[in-house]
């Protein structure tokens, strides 16, 4: 969906993908590992996404920037809302990246402070043990069963984490406690680049 909003928090903020990120996209995405879906190989096929995307109506797709410089560390959407609910998923970070977990808290933002809903979900594969932690460090609730999901064209095992509205201000306070210290860290080298 073409949309206008922006939702900043202490060293990060999500803004609207454009157009313009196409080849950016297709680069981060083929750069992300094993657990991320290939998706558009190039930049004509990310374009072409891109104008399916702007079409509808229940999906905020974002790119995650800096505050400061506005540079890419990554993306991230909000998608498939219906019925108080949403998934988020599509979240690629660089390598390097400290975004993830403001990433999340400004995600979270938007479904339950700017979009009002009611539970925000998240898939994961069984074997992106990494990002499963991450998740349960957050707080999120955990499902006991897992789910099929799609990847690279093929049925694969996922965990699925939930975070429902009534949760949400404990883990907003956790989030943005780490997601504080993180931008504190950031500010001193920042400073020191810049003598």
């Amino acid at each position: 969906m073409r949309h206008e909003i922006h939702v900043a928090g202490h060293a990060f903020r999500l803004r609207p993908v454009a157009d313009a990120d196409a080849a950016y996209i297709v680069d981060l995405r083929g750069r992300a590992g094993q657990y991320v879906n290939r998706g558009a190989v190039d930049v004509e096929q990310q374009r072409a996404w891109l104008d399916r995307y702007f079409a509808r109506a229940d999906d905020f797709y974002f790119v995650v920037e800096r505050l400061d410089a506005r540079t890419r560390e990554g993306i991230i959407g909000l998608y498939h809302i219906g019925d108080r609910k949403a998934e988020w998923g599509r979240f690629v970070l660089e390598p390097c990246s400290v975004a993830a977990v403001e990433a999340a808290l400004l995600i979270y933002r938007l479904a339950f402070d700017v979009l009002s809903l009611h539970e925000v979900f998240c898939r994961t594969l069984v074997a992106n043990a990494k990002v499963l932690a991450f998740h349960d460090s957050c707080g999120l609730v955990r499902l006991s069963d897992c789910v099929t999901i799609e990847h690279d064209g093929r049925p694969a095992m996922a965990v699925e984490h939930r975070l429902e509205r009534d949760r949400w201000p404990e883990v907003r306070e956790r989030l943005d406690r780490l997601a504080t210290r993180v931008a504190r860290n950031l500010a001193p080298k920042e400073a020191s680049r810049r003598r």
